[in-house]
């Protein structure tokens, strides 16, 4: 085993006894349960609810004031003589395109019309702008072609440089630790790894400070996920995979809590968000919090926002900074454009619910997800960020990808402190030894 320090302080944060502190567990709203049919109205109503509330983030949280909604600014557009006045209105991207100059042909629209913008390659939103981001635009319509705006400046909601999460010497000295994609049932599950990983919580001393264990998805490998997947398990039967995981988490020692949300292996739909696990797949899980993903939990007072982090799968290929090793990056993507899963219809499925619960309304005190099997801790604008490691080892899918995962690293953060610790359970690969 190794350590990963950052930030170690000299206080007694890390020496506290999560046993000496209760549970306190605030769960929001229930994630994942449809009201709607999926209907094209639903659809819209989804993008409707969407845009209203990026909109009003846009405006309350980060002080864009806009002018007017499109068809406002078409029409003064008119009555002002293309004169050389600066605009600025939200809207949603409905679709763009890289122009041979480097710059990005965008179609705007709200609720009250479409416009075509420009904006430059000098732009720092032009490499990272998808579509059906919601973002406000500040320009002026070009005097020789008035069905062209120029764009000076796009604006995110992001998070503020002065955010201040919550944590300090007010809370509790204790630690949530984190991990995910453990895809128990398969193969390629690091059953070794677990069980030292198991061993440590039982009897360091350190582990005495961890209060809660967050599994963020893809606890296990599943059935029927992509084809030949029978080849590549251990246990067929996805029952069992979870009544396999139930006995393996009854090995935690009382004073830490399983938080567990479901992942695209899971059994439950594979739209976002998704609920909780059913009721008769909790029943074998003796001591765990079962919540939707994504899910917005309180935790002895720091406001944990977890995703397992699918909608990266479309995130990745339009954004070149970000990468599966690199997915920290497409998560502080997520906090700038307030939203976990912009894209529609690609390769991360979402559900047309009523209101749009991928939103991210405001800054968290700590952003967790996995998927990527990759791993890191950094932070982004005073939002610590957690990409949770893995337990599984290098698929044959992952092999023919030439990608190695960075497993058996067990992520703490101190809420007092606002520190971190990694710990590592599988320093027999390069990437492991490497991060580690």
């Amino acid at each position: 085993m190794s350590y990963k320090k950052f930030n170690f302080g000299t206080d007694n944060s890390w020496a506290g006894k999560a046993s000496d502190y209760p549970d306190e567990i605030i769960k929001n709203h229930p994630v994942g349960e449809s009201v709607n049919i999926g209907s094209i109205g639903s659809i819209a109503d989804l993008f409707h609810d969407r845009f209203e509330k990026v909109a009003e983030l846009l405006s309350m949280q980060a002080g864009f004031k806009s002018t007017g909604v499109i068809k406002d600014l078409m029409d003064e557009r008119k009555r002002s003589g293309f004169k050389n006045k600066t605009y600025r209105t939200v809207g949603i991207v409905e679709s763009s395109r890289r122009t041979k100059s480097g710059g990005k042909m965008v179609t705007l629209e709200d609720n009250s019309g479409v416009m075509d913008v420009f904006i430059r390659k000098e732009d720092p939103s032009v490499d990272s702008l998808m579509n059906d981001d919601v973002i406000g635009i500040v320009g002026r319509f070009d005097k020789n072609n008035p069905n062209m705006f120029w764009v000076d400046e796009v604006q995110y909601v992001d998070v503020l440089f002065s955010h201040q999460n919550k944590g300090g010497k007010d809370f509790d000295p204790i630690s949530i630790a984190f991990i995910s994609d453990v895809h128990m049932g398969s193969k390629y599950f690091l059953e070794e790894t677990w069980d030292k990983m198991m061993k440590w919580l039982n009897t360091n001393e350190l582990a005495k400070n961890i209060k809660y264990l967050v599994l963020s998805g893809d606890t296990v490998d599943g059935a029927g996920v992509y084809p030949g997947q029978d080849n590549n398990l251990s246990i067929t039967n996805v029952y069992e995979q979870y009544q396999f995981c139930a006995n393996k988490l009854d090995e935690l020692p009382n004073h830490i809590t399983p938080i567990i949300l479901p992942g695209n292996h899971d059994a439950v739909r594979p739209a976002e968000p998704q609920p909780v696990l059913e009721h008769s797949i909790q029943q074998k899980f003796n001591s765990a919090i079962h919540v939707g993903n994504p899910c917005r939990v309180n935790l002895n007072g720091i406001d944990m926002l977890s995703y397992h982090g699918k909608g990266m799968d479309d995130i990745i290929p339009r954004i070149e900074e970000v990468s599966y090793e690199d997915s920290v990056i497409g998560m502080k993507h997520m906090l700038k454009k307030r939203h976990l899963a912009p894209i529609w219809g690609e390769r991360n499925a979402l559900s047309p619910e009523e209101h749009d619960q991928m939103v991210i309304r405001t800054p968290p005190d700590i952003f967790v997800t996995g998927h990527t099997h990759s791993h890191a801790t950094e932070w982004y604008n005073g939002v610590p960020l957690v990409v949770s490691s893995t337990m599984q080892g290098q698929t044959d899918f992952m092999q023919m990808l030439g990608y190695s995962s960075m497993k058996g690293f067990l992520t703490l953060y101190n809420i007092q402190n606002r520190e971190f610790k990694v710990i590592s359970f599988h320093a027999n690969d390069d990437v492991a030894r490497k991060v580690a």
